[in-house]
């Protein structure tokens, strides 16, 4: 098992070494100033415009500036601090204290605010992966606490995962939403793939390196220079990594001692600490919905919920949550089905309403289940295959009882169930001079040529709203009805409109012909016969 989990690591590194390090004297600084000044963007941080405009104390003393600060001072300080990682201190890890301090402490400020929020939920679910708590630190410098911070080269979120390392620790990524972007998710991805990168090193200072630029440059920088320490292979590492670790010793003394820098959290305004709660979404739901019924801003609801990338919350495809303020989780529970209906025409595209002078035709997206056919692959699990598809070990499992055996051979079909995007059309004739309503639904499958039908649920309906017609007519029907069997010995073939109640048995006796020339005739066998519907056409022939 630690041989397959090595490979997967090995390999994962492949797609997060391609980062340009040429050129760019400090990234890390670069990369923080930028996700800091796209995170003043959010709802929250404007909110906060006042609060912001605060800057750190007065540090013209030289007891608060870090370059007046003796190296003992700092050795004595990273000492007391308890930590797992060593927080070995150097010119280098100096150089990044005074960059924290005297050079952004206005920000360090800000992160200080924010980390109230986020550290709480880190510190729980890094210590339930057994996962040293400090290592939090590490969102400082990845993403400045912002959520929606992107890198060069496509890492995203708050622990800016690739995308290859966070499809292997479940992470979902897809056009509507985003799991790299979700505080929860991938901070429990993080503390799995930190463990695992554990399990190969067993040190904490080489499991940092191997994060920030994969197993395998580690690995090189192991093998070329013989040692395994990071300071010690420090110059065979790629340049940002040599500053990645220093960047987070720096990180980790300023978010310890920033008071001792004159440096105050900024007190954010930030509604969130132990007021939110998540709630599960059963519909499709768009956040402008939210907003006209709950009174809840757009804003708002994407800083709650950055991981949804299109305002989206798609509830009927798979499981997905809301988060909100506490005070609103029972009224969203209660108001569900009736937010997902509010507007539906304007935050649904896949609906669309057109009206003809003889026709009203009606499109609307709906879903099914369809069977489809997995061929099982070299190192495919049953886990895996249910990762891949969404579903559950034990359903995949239901859905091939022929399969026994726990390991899968090479070439397999495994049937899969999936919901599948339909479209589902209405075509209604409109009722003129008494002609009755026609309803045929007809279904497109989504990248498939095949279709489906899908009985109205309204059909109903539409035969009461012709009844009454139908028994305003009946004594001139049945005298029109006479007048045509007398005249069916003719060869013409003459046109039957059907009219509600009416079966092939009493159209076929109303014009004296048996059934089964009825059925031949207009192509129909005995099954399709009890589909016949009002207004529908039968043609009639001796």
């Amino acid at each position: 098992m630690k041989i397959n989990r090595t490979l997967i690591l090995l390999l994962l590194s492949v797609t997060s070494a391609f980062y340009t390090f040429a050129q760019v004297e400090d990234e890390v600084y670069t990369n923080f100033e930028q996700n800091y000044n796209n995170l003043l963007q959010s709802y929250y941080i404007q909110t906060n415009e006042k609060r912001l405009n605060q800057r750190f104390g007065d540090l013209t003393y030289n007891n608060n500036r870090a370059s007046e600060i003796s190296d003992q001072t700092f050795q004595k300080r990273l000492k007391s601090i308890p930590s797992c990682v060593k927080l070995v201190y150097n010119s280098t890890v100096r150089s990044h204290i005074i960059y924290y301090t005297d050079r952004i402490g206005d920000r360090v400020g800000v992160m200080l605010g924010i980390s109230k929020y986020y550290f709480p939920i880190f510190e729980n679910i890094l210590d339930s992966y057994g996962v040293p708590s400090e290592l939090k630190y590490l969102v400082m410098i990845e993403s400045a606490f912002n959520p929606r911070a992107v890198s060069r080269a496509g890492a995203t979120g708050l622990w800016q995962f690739m995308y290859a390392t966070a499809r292997t620790y479940d992470l979902r990524i897809n056009n509507v939403v985003d799991d790299r972007r979700d505080p929860i998710k991938s901070t429990i991805a993080a503390a799995k793939y930190l463990k695992d990168l554990y399990s190969i090193y067993n040190d904490w200072s080489l499991v940092l390196a191997a994060y920030n630029c994969g197993p395998g440059n580690v690995n090189k920088a192991i093998k070329r220079s013989g040692k395994h320490d990071f300071w010690e292979i420090y110059n065979y590492l790629p340049k940002e990594t040599r500053n990645y670790v220093p960047a987070f010793i720096a990180a980790t003394y300023i978010m310890n001692f920033a008071s001792d820098h004159n440096i105050r959290p900024v007190d954010l305004s930030r509604p969130l600490d132990l007021i939110n709660d998540t709630v599960n979404v059963r519909n499709d739901i768009y956040f402008g919905q939210i907003e006209k019924v709950m009174n809840i801003s757009v804003a708002e609801l994407r800083d709650l919920n950055p991981q949804y990338k299109q305002d989206y919350i798609p509830g009927t495809q798979d499981e997905y949550s809301l988060k909100l303020p506490l005070k609103y989780i029972n009224d969203f529970i209660e108001l569900e089905d009736s937010i997902a209906n509010t507007d539906k025409a304007k935050y649904n595209p896949e609906i669309v309403s057109t009206n003809a002078d003889s026709t009203e035709s009606i499109t609307e997206k709906v879903y099914v289940t369809k069977t489809i056919y997995h061929k099982v692959a070299k190192n495919d699990s049953w886990a895996k295959i249910a990762r891949r598809y969404g579903v559950t070990v034990s359903q995949l499992r239901s859905w091939n009882k022929n399969i026994k055996t726990k390991r899968l051979k090479r070439g397999t079909m495994l049937a899969v169930r999936q919901k599948v995007a339909v479209e589902k059309k209405h075509y209604i004739a409109k009722e003129d001079n008494n002609e009755s309503i026609v309803d045929n639904p007809i279904t497109e499958a989504d990248n498939e040529n095949s279709q489906q039908e899908i009985v109205s649920v309204n059909a109903q309906n539409k035969k009461k709203t012709i009844k009454s017609n139908d028994i305003n007519k009946n004594n001139k029907s049945h005298n029109d009805s006479k007048n045509k069997t007398k005249k069916s010995n003719n060869n013409k073939a003459k046109t039957h409109t059907i009219k509600s109640g009416e079966t092939i048995g009493k159209i076929a006796k109303q014009y004296g012909i048996s059934e089964a020339k009825l059925l031949k005739d207009n192509g129909l066998n005995k099954q399709s016969a009890k589909k016949i519907r009002p207004g529908q056409k039968l043609k009639i022939s001796k």
